[in-house]
């Protein structure tokens, strides 16, 4: 058996018709998310990374400057566009984050403890602490909870001391309090603003960077992702789509307006993990993911997946089996924290990961595709639908075969993707922005090819199954491809849905050829 390291899924063929490197993928499904920090912004790690497997990078808003960002931008623009445009990048603005203030020195509380909490400035003590949060007063009351320090400190609320300003708690859970610990508020009542200041101006700035994709952090309603859009278009920019971040209650509650609102949801189970009860987490997980499956929305599972590999080489088993667990569940993408950022092993922690996610991928339960068909079904619905069960058929009959979708804006190569058909989906198309953007979609291989521009659609799949032959798409045992096109991509000539048997081409070599003619048979 091969290493993890020979299966990097994008080496350079021996000889290439283009510039860029077309480099099909040993794991096609689901997909790799890597945050990007100190560890992996370099060139040289970067790209180590592409070849490990990487298909989205994180750029963390929380942390670093503007100028910082624009940089490690340019160099995963830089390299994406050598491996064929084959990275997508995720901006991931900071959202309302509640801290505690300064400590005279960090001290820990203990259980049964009885401490003040206030909004007002004062210097913290094991008596009294600051959470920087104005209306605390307004927005908690008796029994609700507060979390300090990712959860390890838990406070409930007593009564309110409205003279003094002050949250009267004991502690339920014990622990250390420092400066500028992160605080959590399970309570849906907070009257907190998902686009701050801070966010105002990074989106403004991320408009102008023009990724594919933004995380917009502690969304509780349809709202809130409605509020980051106009804040992006405010700036001129209206095609960056939207990640919803799962991480409060009452995200939960409002869990389908979110799905509509949004482009893609993004499960981070640190911060809702703390605000729901840790068992609960899987649940939701699964749920969650179920629903953007049915709707077309690519998901993304994140938080602490291979933890342990920010120090060590090699994941717990535990880890192993999260991400495994997460590709059975029909996650579109699996993604790395500081696994990535900051620890030792950044491209080892991408190689691994890659290999779980090849091997999970291969035990994939089959799916009853009724079961996906969204509630207002359309013929490109009814098309993608199609293509599942051809895909079903080449396998009851063992012919070796991909689906050839032809797309303009990824809308139909999405709801092919949700039936997880047991073909490899390649997408083609003239769209730069639709390749980068399909590089986050769940079995989808996207393909950047400009020549379709002004093609008629017959053309168009002959030059798309040409392109497939020439890169090693299509390998020799391939006889058969579906192609599907919509009429976004048709130009007014309608719908298609057919299978061409292409084993002759293997046995001629052409290159080029007209899909009517007998070297390219249709056969449905």
């Amino acid at each position: 058996r091969p290493s993890i390291f020979a299966l990097f899924r994008r080496q350079k063929p021996p000889t290439m018709p283009t510039k860029t490197i077309n480099t099909p993928p040993t794991t096609w499904n689901t997909k790799i998310v890597c945050t990007l920090g100190p560890a992996s912004e370099s060139e040289e790690r970067l790209e180590e990374m592409i070849q490990a497997g990487m298909d989205v990078c994180r750029l963390n808003f929380s942390h670093g400057e503007h100028k910082s960002h624009q940089e490690i931008f340019d160099r995963v623009r830089k390299l994406s566009t050598k491996y064929n445009n084959s990275v997508a990048i995720l901006c991931d603005v900071q959202g309302p984050k509640i801290r505690t203030g300064i400590m005279k020195e960090p001290f820990t509380i203990a259980y049964g403890d009885t401490i003040r909490v206030t909004p007002q400035e004062v210097i913290g003590t094991p008596e009294r602490i600051q959470i920087k949060y104005d209306t605390l007063l307004q927005d908690l009351g008796p029994d609700d909870i507060i979390f300090i320090n990712d959860g390890i400190v838990k406070l409930v609320v007593l009564e309110k001391d409205e003279a003094a300003g002050d949250l009267i708690c004991t502690c339920e859970a014990p622990g250390d309090i420092n400066n500028h610990k992160g605080c959590n508020m399970p309570s849906g009542k907070l009257s907190v603003n998902v686009v701050t200041e801070k966010d105002a101006e990074d989106l403004k700035f991320i408009a102008q960077l023009d990724p594919e994709y933004v995380a917009a952090s502690f969304v509780g309603t349809g709202d809130d992702i409605v509020r980051v859009r106009r804040e992006l278009e405010k700036h001129g920019n209206s095609n960056i789509k939207i990640v919803a971040k799962v991480e409060r209650p009452v995200a939960l509650e409002n869990i389908d307006d979110i799905i509509r609102e949004s482009d893609a949801l993004m499960v981070a189970r640190g911060d809702l993990g703390v605000e729901i009860d840790a068992w609960d987490v899987p649940k939701w997980q699964k749920e969650i993911i179920r629903r953007c499956n049915k709707e077309s929305k690519p998901v993304i599972v994140a938080t602490q997946m291979m933890e342990s590999m920010t120090q060590n080489s090699r994941p717990t088993r535990a880890e192993a089996s999260d991400v495994y667990n997460a590709v059975l569940d029909g996650a579109d993408a699996v993604m790395l924290s500081g696994e990535s950022s900051v620890g030792k092993h950044p491209v080892k922690a991408v190689a691994i990961m890659d290999e779980i996610v090849r091997v999970a991928q291969g035990q994939m339960p089959k799916r009853d595709p009724n079961d996906f068909d969204s509630t207002e079904k359309r013929i490109t619905e009814t098309m993608a639908h199609a293509a599942y069960t051809i895909a079903e058929e080449f396998k009851a009959l063992n012919v070796v075969g991909k689906i050839i979708v032809l797309t303009r804006n990824g809308h139909a190569a999405r709801l092919i993707s949700k039936y997880r058909p047991a073909l490899p989906i390649l997408a083609f198309s003239e769209n730069i922005r639709t390749v980068r953007e399909l590089n986050l979609v769940w079995g989808v291989l996207p393909h950047y090819l400009p020549e379709m521009a002004g093609l008629d659609l017959q053309e168009k799949a002959a030059r798309a199954i040409n392109v497939a032959l020439d890169c090693g798409y299509l390998a020799k045992e391939t006889s058969h491809v579906c192609i599907m096109a919509s009429s976004g991509i048709a130009h007014g000539s309608g719908y298609l849905t057919a299978v061409y048997d292409i084993a002759s081409l293997h046995e001629s070599g052409a290159v080029e050829y007209n899909i009517r003619g007998s070297s390219c048979r249709s056969v449905v």
